[in-house]
Protein backbone atom coordinates (compact mmCIF):
# COMPACT_ATOMS: atom_id res chain seq x y z
CA UNK A 1 0.00 0.00 0.00
CA UNK A 2 1.49 3.10 -0.63
CA UNK A 3 2.37 5.45 2.04
CA UNK A 4 1.58 9.15 3.13
CA UNK A 5 4.71 11.42 3.21
CA UNK A 6 5.76 12.49 6.34
CA UNK A 7 4.39 16.06 5.82
CA UNK A 8 1.24 14.62 6.08
CA UNK A 9 1.92 12.56 9.44
CA UNK A 10 3.39 15.62 10.71
CA UNK A 11 -0.11 18.03 9.87
CA UNK A 12 -2.12 15.20 11.07
CA UNK A 13 0.03 15.20 14.46
CA UNK A 14 -0.62 19.19 14.66
CA UNK A 15 -4.14 18.62 14.53
CA UNK A 16 -4.53 15.77 17.24
CA UNK A 17 -2.42 18.01 19.23
CA UNK A 18 -5.09 20.95 19.02
CA UNK A 19 -8.02 19.21 19.24
CA UNK A 20 -6.69 17.61 22.39
CA UNK A 21 -6.07 20.87 23.81
CA UNK A 22 -8.90 22.52 22.30
CA UNK A 23 -10.96 19.58 24.42
CA UNK A 24 -8.73 20.72 27.47
CA UNK A 25 -9.43 24.43 27.16
CA UNK A 26 -12.99 23.74 26.78
CA UNK A 27 -12.82 21.61 30.21
CA UNK A 28 -11.36 24.03 31.97
CA UNK A 29 -13.73 27.46 30.60
CA UNK A 30 -16.52 25.20 31.60
CA UNK A 31 -15.35 24.57 35.05
CA UNK A 32 -14.28 28.27 35.19
CA UNK A 33 -16.17 30.28 33.11
CA UNK A 34 -14.48 33.86 33.90
CA UNK A 35 -11.41 32.44 32.82
CA UNK A 36 -9.69 33.70 29.77
CA UNK A 37 -9.68 30.84 27.50
CA UNK A 38 -10.90 32.67 24.06
CA UNK A 39 -7.85 34.02 22.70
CA UNK A 40 -6.47 30.20 23.15
CA UNK A 41 -9.87 28.50 21.77
CA UNK A 42 -9.48 30.91 18.66
CA UNK A 43 -5.60 29.98 18.30
CA UNK A 44 -6.13 26.25 18.05
CA UNK A 45 -9.68 26.92 15.98
CA UNK A 46 -7.02 28.58 13.51
CA UNK A 47 -4.50 25.87 13.76
CA UNK A 48 -7.28 24.20 11.67
CA UNK A 49 -8.08 26.44 9.42
CA UNK A 50 -4.07 26.62 8.25
CA UNK A 51 -4.02 22.56 8.05
CA UNK A 52 -6.74 22.56 5.73
CA UNK A 53 -5.61 25.23 3.56
CA UNK A 54 -2.54 23.32 3.61
CA UNK A 55 -4.23 19.97 2.15
CA UNK A 56 -5.92 21.94 -0.42
CA UNK A 57 -2.79 24.01 -1.25
CA UNK A 58 0.02 22.39 -0.73
CA UNK A 59 0.76 20.93 -4.73
CA UNK A 60 0.59 24.89 -5.59
CA UNK A 61 2.83 25.91 -3.60
CA UNK A 62 5.57 23.41 -2.35
CA UNK A 63 4.78 21.10 -5.29
CA UNK A 64 4.44 18.53 -2.75
CA UNK A 65 0.93 16.86 -2.74
CA UNK A 66 0.43 13.21 -3.65
CA UNK A 67 1.52 10.01 -1.69
CA UNK A 68 5.28 7.86 -1.61
CA UNK A 69 5.68 4.48 -3.00
CA UNK A 70 8.37 2.44 -3.16
CA UNK A 71 9.72 1.64 -6.43
CA UNK A 72 7.76 -1.52 -6.94
CA UNK A 73 4.85 -0.14 -5.77
CA UNK A 74 5.42 2.47 -8.45
CA UNK A 75 5.67 -0.18 -11.11
CA UNK A 76 2.40 -2.11 -9.81
CA UNK A 77 0.39 1.56 -10.26
CA UNK A 78 1.86 2.20 -13.53
CA UNK A 79 1.12 -0.97 -15.07
CA UNK A 80 -2.65 -0.93 -13.26
CA UNK A 81 -3.12 2.64 -14.44
CA UNK A 82 -1.77 1.83 -18.11
CA UNK A 83 -3.94 -1.03 -18.79
CA UNK A 84 -7.01 0.45 -17.89
CA UNK A 85 -6.54 3.76 -20.12
CA UNK A 86 -5.11 1.83 -23.11
CA UNK A 87 -8.36 -0.16 -23.08
CA UNK A 88 -10.36 2.57 -22.50
CA UNK A 89 -8.91 4.61 -25.54
CA UNK A 90 -8.98 1.40 -27.33
CA UNK A 91 -13.03 1.36 -27.04
CA UNK A 92 -13.20 4.99 -28.12
CA UNK A 93 -11.71 4.58 -31.29
CA UNK A 94 -13.04 1.52 -31.98
CA UNK A 95 -16.50 2.61 -31.32
CA UNK A 96 -15.98 6.26 -32.92
CA UNK A 97 -17.23 7.55 -29.05
CA UNK A 98 -15.89 10.67 -27.68
CA UNK A 99 -12.78 10.90 -25.90
CA UNK A 100 -13.98 12.99 -23.08
CA UNK A 101 -13.13 12.58 -19.25
CA UNK A 102 -13.44 14.48 -15.95
CA UNK A 103 -10.40 15.67 -14.69
CA UNK A 104 -10.95 15.96 -10.78
CA UNK A 105 -8.29 17.01 -8.00
CA UNK A 106 -8.08 14.15 -4.69
CA UNK A 107 -7.98 17.16 -2.34
CA UNK A 108 -11.11 18.91 -3.58
CA UNK A 109 -13.80 16.19 -4.02
CA UNK A 110 -16.22 18.23 -2.22
CA UNK A 111 -15.86 20.82 -4.51
CA UNK A 112 -17.59 18.81 -7.08
CA UNK A 113 -19.94 18.94 -8.91
CA UNK A 114 -20.59 23.09 -8.19
CA UNK A 115 -17.45 25.15 -9.60
CA UNK A 116 -16.80 27.77 -7.65
CA UNK A 117 -14.80 30.42 -9.11
CA UNK A 118 -11.65 31.92 -8.02
CA UNK A 119 -7.88 31.73 -8.91
CA UNK A 120 -5.92 28.99 -9.35
CA UNK A 121 -6.82 25.85 -11.76
CA UNK A 122 -10.52 24.01 -10.85
CA UNK A 123 -10.84 21.34 -8.75
CA UNK A 124 -12.70 19.78 -11.57
CA UNK A 125 -12.84 20.18 -15.42
CA UNK A 126 -13.32 18.74 -18.72
CA UNK A 127 -10.96 17.25 -21.01
CA UNK A 128 -9.98 15.09 -24.19
CA UNK A 129 -8.36 11.53 -23.24
CA UNK A 130 -6.36 11.38 -26.01
CA UNK A 131 -3.44 8.90 -25.61
CA UNK A 132 -0.34 7.19 -23.20
CA UNK A 133 2.86 7.95 -22.79
CA UNK A 134 5.55 5.70 -21.17
CA UNK A 135 5.09 7.75 -17.82
CA UNK A 136 1.43 8.78 -17.84
CA UNK A 137 -1.12 10.06 -19.82
CA UNK A 138 -2.26 12.88 -22.55
CA UNK A 139 -5.04 14.78 -22.65
CA UNK A 140 -6.38 17.51 -24.78
CA UNK A 141 -7.29 20.85 -23.58
CA UNK A 142 -8.57 22.50 -26.44
CA UNK A 143 -7.37 23.73 -30.38
CA UNK A 144 -6.00 27.05 -30.70
CA UNK A 145 -5.03 29.12 -33.82
CA UNK A 146 -1.43 29.78 -33.73
CA UNK A 147 0.91 32.33 -36.03
CA UNK A 148 4.40 31.97 -37.42
CA UNK A 149 6.69 35.00 -35.45
CA UNK A 150 10.15 35.89 -36.28
CA UNK A 151 10.57 34.90 -32.53
CA UNK A 152 8.44 31.21 -33.23
CA UNK A 153 4.98 30.35 -32.72
CA UNK A 154 2.80 32.16 -30.74
CA UNK A 155 -1.49 32.06 -30.68
CA UNK A 156 -2.99 34.42 -32.76
CA UNK A 157 -5.21 37.11 -31.69
CA UNK A 158 -8.45 37.30 -32.68
CA UNK A 159 -9.56 40.11 -30.72
CA UNK A 160 -7.45 42.31 -33.11
CA UNK A 161 -9.06 39.51 -35.79
CA UNK A 162 -6.00 37.85 -36.88
CA UNK A 163 -6.21 34.44 -38.55
CA UNK A 164 -4.31 31.57 -37.49
CA UNK A 165 -1.86 29.85 -39.47
CA UNK A 166 -2.02 26.85 -38.35
CA UNK A 167 -4.49 24.71 -35.73
CA UNK A 168 -3.06 22.89 -33.10
CA UNK A 169 -4.46 21.15 -29.68
CA UNK A 170 -2.69 22.23 -26.60
CA UNK A 171 -1.76 19.00 -24.51
CA UNK A 172 -1.35 18.30 -21.11
CA UNK A 173 0.60 15.21 -19.44
CA UNK A 174 -0.27 13.78 -16.40
CA UNK A 175 1.74 11.16 -15.17
CA UNK A 176 0.75 8.01 -13.43
CA UNK A 177 2.11 9.05 -9.87
CA UNK A 178 0.04 12.20 -9.85
CA UNK A 179 -3.02 9.85 -10.97
CA UNK A 180 -5.16 8.09 -7.51
CA UNK A 181 -7.92 6.08 -10.14
CA UNK A 182 -9.90 6.00 -12.51
CA UNK A 183 -13.83 5.70 -12.49
CA UNK A 184 -14.54 4.07 -15.98
CA UNK A 185 -18.75 4.83 -15.49
CA UNK A 186 -18.70 8.49 -14.34
CA UNK A 187 -21.76 9.43 -12.11
CA UNK A 188 -25.22 11.24 -12.72
CA UNK A 189 -24.14 13.58 -13.20
CA UNK A 190 -21.04 13.04 -16.08
CA UNK A 191 -21.71 10.10 -17.69
CA UNK A 192 -17.50 10.13 -18.43
CA UNK A 193 -14.57 8.59 -16.81
CA UNK A 194 -13.60 10.30 -13.96
CA UNK A 195 -9.89 10.41 -13.42
CA UNK A 196 -8.60 11.14 -10.37
CA UNK A 197 -5.84 13.12 -9.53
CA UNK A 198 -2.97 15.13 -7.35
CA UNK A 199 -2.42 18.52 -8.40
CA UNK A 200 1.48 17.89 -8.07
CA UNK A 201 3.23 20.43 -10.06
CA UNK A 202 2.29 23.91 -8.39
CA UNK A 203 -1.41 23.56 -8.13
CA UNK A 204 -1.71 21.23 -11.92
CA UNK A 205 -1.88 18.09 -12.62
CA UNK A 206 0.02 18.68 -15.82
CA UNK A 207 3.73 17.61 -15.87
CA UNK A 208 4.12 19.57 -18.78
CA UNK A 209 1.76 21.14 -21.59
CA UNK A 210 3.12 21.46 -25.26
CA UNK A 211 1.28 22.39 -28.74
CA UNK A 212 0.61 19.11 -30.90
CA UNK A 213 -0.86 18.30 -34.38
CA UNK A 214 -2.50 14.86 -34.88
CA UNK A 215 -0.93 13.06 -37.72
CA UNK A 216 -2.43 10.23 -39.55
CA UNK A 217 -0.69 7.24 -39.94
CA UNK A 218 -3.42 5.09 -41.69
CA UNK A 219 -5.78 2.41 -40.58
CA UNK A 220 -7.10 4.45 -38.07
CA UNK A 221 -3.61 4.74 -36.19
CA UNK A 222 -2.59 8.23 -35.31
CA UNK A 223 -0.14 10.31 -32.93
CA UNK A 224 0.40 13.56 -31.56
CA UNK A 225 3.93 15.39 -33.16
CA UNK A 226 4.51 18.33 -31.05
CA UNK A 227 4.90 21.71 -32.82
CA UNK A 228 5.61 23.90 -29.74
CA UNK A 229 6.13 23.76 -25.98
CA UNK A 230 3.45 26.06 -24.10
CA UNK A 231 6.31 28.05 -22.41
CA UNK A 232 7.65 29.09 -25.71
CA UNK A 233 4.15 30.14 -27.60
CA UNK A 234 3.48 32.17 -24.10
CA UNK A 235 6.99 33.85 -24.24
CA UNK A 236 6.52 34.75 -27.89
CA UNK A 237 3.05 36.21 -27.76
CA UNK A 238 4.18 38.17 -24.93
CA UNK A 239 6.88 39.72 -26.73
CA UNK A 240 4.93 40.16 -30.31
CA UNK A 241 2.51 42.45 -27.75
CA UNK A 242 5.13 45.00 -26.51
Amino acid sequence: MPRLPIRTHFVVAIELAALIASVVLAVLWMSKPIGAFEPYLVATGLVFVVTEAYRRYEGRLFRTEGVERTAAERVRHHDALRDQFKEEIDRCRAENLRKDVIIRHVNRLDDYPNNKEGPGISPWFKAGLLDTYHMGIKVGLGWYGLVQSDRGLRRADYQNAEEGELTAMLLGEIPYDFIESMNVRGDEYYYLPHIFCHFANHGEPYQRLFYAQEISMGHGHSYWKEIASYEEVKRNGKASAT
